[in-house]
């Protein structure tokens, strides 16, 4: 009987810090704000930025010194292309920077005056294209459509100077193999389908992070982390109670908020959904956990509740390209992955994008699902080392 009474015993000191630190996150707006409207905002936002997946008529400037049959046609197919738009044919290149400076055009796109010499001299031909970055998603609409005209018209004009003994021949002579250019998971190209899901994960841990930390400076504000966690119903709760009940009141209210979050907004998004229940719900678990207790240690840096938003926004854009999805992993110097799968959202967003949009299983995900619980046991170690040295000094 006496065990089964500390077993009950431990029960309810978890359960009485879950509801105490539920009470601390209803009395805060600032709390409420982090915990509940931002997990069910962002989606929406980041739907709305990225809603049309691709960038369509990229307007662009050209200056052809050329003045050729071949460079106009080239001219006239970078035109017809779905992605670029020919705002502007200029004589010079301060025309058009002007353009670019007015925002009318985002890219330049220069064909040399020896243009159809070279070609006709059976010589490569050169075209310079200068863009901004201001809206990177034209870079690539500019990129891709002159390659692709280049690469046509290039072998039409080597089909027209070797001619085989049919046109079939001289088409294989030209291109012996054909190819095709296929992106399996994101057979559109769009940009929402590629960020968005990984975007949905780190969501979730920054919002964890920067509310917790408001809420950790809060109560040091008030006098201490442990008040009044330690003293239960008369008798004192262990540290490691103290982090796991409150870790219980987060994973409460992240089943419902990442519920919206993971599924339901991909859903109403349209992004593809390939993932099953059971291993959507198997993943979730080590994520919220390593999210949670990387949360905990991370905040006790934050001293009052004002510098959890100075010090944690900032860290979202590191924390997403570390993740591995907007620069690959394997084009990362070494120290920079490591320092990535030191935080949760690393493993998490690749675990979470192989399961939605390409259909991974559990054992598909095995690394980055160890690595998730490993990250929850050693930041829960580690807090609660931490958290009972801050104790023994007070």
């Amino acid at each position: 009987m006496n065990i089964f009474r500390s077993i009950r015993l431990r029960l309810g000191d978890l359960w009485q810090v879950c509801v105490s630190e539920f009470r601390s996150i209803l009395a805060d707006s600032g709390s409420i704000l982090f915990f509940i409207v931002v997990p069910f905002v962002y989606p929406f936002l980041y739907a709305a930025l990225y809603g049309n997946e691709v960038v369509r008529e990229a307007p662009l400037v050209v200056i052809d010194r050329s003045h050729s049959e071949i460079s106009r046609e080239y001219i006239r197919r970078v035109d017809a292309s779905p992605d670029v738009f020919v705002v502007a044919q200029v004589a010079n290149e301060s025309e058009a920077y002007r353009l670019v400076a007015e925002e009318r055009a985002y890219g330049i796109m220069m064909i040399p005056e020896d243009f159809s010499r070279q070609i006709y001299s059976d010589q490569q031909a050169h075209v310079d294209l200068h863009t901004t970055f201001s809206a990177a998603m034209y870079y690539k609409a500019y990129v891709l459509t002159a390659t692709e005209v280049a690469l046509t018209m290039g072998r039409e004009i080597e089909g027209r100077r070797h001619h085989a003994a049919s046109e079939r021949a001289t088409r294989i002579s030209v291109r012996p193999i054909e190819s095709e250019w296929i992106a399996p998971f994101n057979p559109q190209g769009g940009f929402q389908g590629f960020l968005l899901p990984g975007v949905l994960v780190l969501i979730i841990q920054q919002t964890l992070l920067i509310g917790i930390s408001m809420v950790s400076g809060t109560q040091r504000e008030r006098g201490g982390l442990a008040s009044p966690f330690l003293l239960i119903d008369g008798h004192y709760a262990s540290v490691m109670r103290m982090l796991l009940g409150k870790a219980l009141c987060y994973l409460h209210i992240y089943m419902v908020s990442s519920l919206f979050v993971l599924v339901i907004a991909p859903w109403l998004f349209g992004l593809p959904q390939l993932t099953d229940p059971l291993t959507y719900w198997l993943l979730l678990l080590p994520l919220l956990l390593a999210s949670v207790f990387f949360s905990f240690f991370w905040s006790l840096m934050t001293r009052h509740r004002e510098k959890a938003m100075i010090i944690w926004v900032f860290t979202s854009v590191p924390f997403l390209f570390l993740s591995g999805l907007s620069w690959p992993l394997s084009a990362m110097p070494a120290p920079l992955r490591a320092l990535g799968y030191l935080i949760p959202s690393t493993p998490g967003v690749q675990a979470f994008v192989s399961v939605s949009s390409m259909g991974a299983q559990l054992p598909d995900i095995l690394p980055q699902y160890f690595t998730l619980w490993a990250q929850a046991l050693v930041y829960f170690l580690i807090t609660s080392l931490v958290y009972s040295r801050l104790l023994r000094r007070s």
